[in-house]
């Protein structure tokens, strides 16, 4: 679970491979989004994109106001557990039960390092 940059949003993961949004104040879901094809375990919140880690070995950026998956990063070789966004949104941090910690340019959709 995490809050949403807005403040407005609460965004949760689960197991059945979704992502929802919840309106914090109505306490109601507004989205649920779908292309992870295993749990989601991991949550990141950064300008207007939610970025999410799966037990399917991905990590995935979505765009908040549609839900639409916006790409997909593949480079892990298990699980991905944990999710970070710089504060300047250009880079993500993915880290997984593989041992490793990548970074991701947001621009380029590239690997930076591992």
């Amino acid at each position: 679970v995490v809050l949403a940059c807005n403040g407005k949003h609460i965004i949760s993961g689960s197991e059945d491979k979704t992502i929802k949004v919840w309106n914090l104040h109505k306490g109601r879901e507004e989205q649920t989004l779908v292309g992870h094809t295993d749990a989601v375990l991991a949550l990141a919140c950064g300008g207007n994109s939610i970025f999410s880690g799966s037990e399917d070995k991905t990590v995935k950026v979505w765009n908040f106001d549609t839900g639409r998956d916006m790409c997909t990063l593949r480079g892990h070789s298990n699980a991905v557990m944990t999710v970070a966004v710089t504060s300047d949104v250009k880079h993500i941090i993915s880290g997984s039960i593989d041992r490793t910690i990548k970074v991701w340019s947001v621009d380029t959709e590239k690997l930076e390092r591992t």
